[in-house]
């Protein structure tokens, strides 16, 4: 089963965003279930601005 988790920050501050990437995260059990001690990783966020 693939699980898939969505969360919505109403702007790009960095506290925001980072706290957005926690809570997915965490609802995926934690950032350790995908990585160990020492990896290299990148957390690519896909943010999109709306069309005025």
């Amino acid at each position: 089963m693939v699980k898939v988790v969505v969360a919505k920050a109403d702007t790009y501050d960095e506290q925001v965003v980072e706290l957005a990437i926690k809570e997915l995260l965490d609802e995926l059990g934690g950032i350790f279930q995908f990585i160990k001690p020492g990896d290299k990783v990148l957390i690519k966020p896909n943010m999109v601005d709306a069309l005025e």
